[in-house]
């Protein structure tokens, strides 16, 4: 559990920073974990568990727009980014 927190914890710093691998990261964490919850609801019957998928799925949805995926291009993109930004002022 320690571990999967501590992944999560520099998962979150590299999302704030813009890093792909970061993004890559979440978008295949919460894949599994909507996963997970299906499996888990449909071994145990149990339909509370399943209030993870749509959560998860509108992350993941919202992750994978054009808009936002686009932001996570990396150290060089960011710079381009930046640097057109100054541009247009």
């Amino acid at each position: 559990m320690a571990a999967l927190s501590a992944t999560m914890a520099v998962t979150a710093v590299g999302l704030l920073a813009l890093r792909r691998w970061a993004w890559r990261v979440a978008v295949v964490g919460l894949a599994g974990n909507a996963t997970g919850d299906l499996a888990t609801a449909i071994a145990t019957g149990e339909p509370r568990t399943l209030i993870g998928v749509p959560v998860a799925g509108l992350i993941v949805w919202w992750l994978t727009r054009r808009e936002v995926q686009s932001r996570f291009g990396g150290a060089l993109a960011a710079e381009l980014r930046a640097f057109v930004d100054v541009m247009h002022v």
